[in-house]
């Protein structure tokens, strides 16, 4: 995922494992009038309504932990972590960044912690756009330089994340392992099915770009599987919800963001008869999806409520402090409606 402070990002991507990242996509000429755009006369969050589809699907949950504001940090990607110490309460994962540091926060979901920061675990400086958890492994993407090797994914083993959450924050922690992804990592996402792959792809701001599906090993280190798939313009964030992609795009803190839904089976580009598309508040960056209790939900987290934009004189359209959730099978099941 990009800040939207950046300019403008090639789409060239780099080659891995021997997989040529480039792709010839069409343009995204009329990427927004293929999405919903009647706006609500009630919505939950700050600003004006960014569609009644994305006002009646989607709701409030936990908040994004103050410190991670009041440190300067942006959040960028999301994560859920099931059970993730033992005691049956579940966490979301958010990878933050700010000029000189990045990080992976905690908060939790469920149980009588639910709202509760976990802290932090400080993570070389990079971007990070996004942060997935696979195979026994935490992964942050994003491109940074690490030991003078540019890399786009830094990883974790979760016993060494869950240890430096629970714990006191202190200093930087080592990676176990790094490498380059097709795509460049600009984000990242949980696999579908058993969640035993992940997906990463490139953001691009003006056209079609892609992504493409990686295995872990027991060590950690990512494979290509050999597939890949179309992704929207400006894409930000990802997730799998049953036979359904759902992205995340947005560009800029003034503009309405979207989200989309994709059956998984389309191989071919993305057009308004293979696709859903709603409007939804501006600044949107991750998604993830997962079982908590019982209840399968799809959340999303915004960089709008970060310091840096919401105390800006250029304010954002919508500033979200919440991580907002959806049904899962409603979500889904907004594929197959007209826009």
């Amino acid at each position: 995922m990009l800040s939207k402070r950046s300019v403008s990002i090639a789409a060239a991507a780099a080659l891995t494992a021997g997989v040529a990242a480039t792709a010839t996509a069409t343009s995204a000429s009329a990427e927004d009038s293929m999405c919903q755009t009647t706006t609500g006369s009630k919505d939950f969050y700050d600003g004006p309504s960014a569609s009644a589809t994305y006002d009646k699907t989607f709701h409030n949950s936990v908040v994004v932990p103050k410190g991670l504001y009041s440190a300067g940090y942006i959040p960028q990607g999301l994560a859920y972590w099931n059970n993730w110490n033992g005691t049956s309460e579940d966490v979301l994962l958010i990878s933050a960044y700010k000029d000189d540091a990045a990080a992976i926060w905690g908060v939790v979901l469920n149980g009588s912690r639910r709202g509760q920061s976990l802290g932090h675990m400080n993570i070389p400086k990079t971007h990070a756009g996004g942060i997935a958890i696979v195979g026994g492994y935490v992964y942050v993407s994003g491109g940074t330089t690490y030991k003078g090797n540019k890399v786009d994914v830094l990883y974790w083993s979760a016993s060494k994340v869950r240890k430096a959450l629970a714990g006191p924050n202190g200093g930087t922690v080592a990676p176990n392992g790094y490498q380059n992804l097709a795509g460049a990592g600009s984000f990242l996402g949980k696999g579908g099915g058993a969640g035993t792959t992940l997906w990463t792809g490139t953001h691009d701001e003006n056209k079609h770009s892609s992504m493409w599906q990686y295995k872990p090993s027991s060590t950690g280190k990512l494979t290509y599987t050999g597939k890949k798939r179309w992704v929207p313009a400006k894409t930000q964030g990802m997730t799998v919800v049953g036979d359904k992609y759902v992205f995340a795009t947005s560009l800029g803190r003034n503009d309405r963001s979207n989200v989309w839904v994709r059956p998984s089976s389309y191989t071919g580009d993305i057009t308004d008869g293979t696709s859903f598309c709603m409007r939804a508040p501006s600044m949107i960056e991750g998604l993830a999806y997962g079982n908590s209790d019982g209840n399968k939900h799809v959340w999303a987290i915004y960089e709008s409520g970060a310091n840096t934009y919401a105390n800006a004189w250029d304010k954002p359209r919508n500033i979200v402090k919440h991580i907002h959730w959806a049904g899962g099978s409603a979500l889904a099941g907004l594929y197959g409606q007209g826009d």
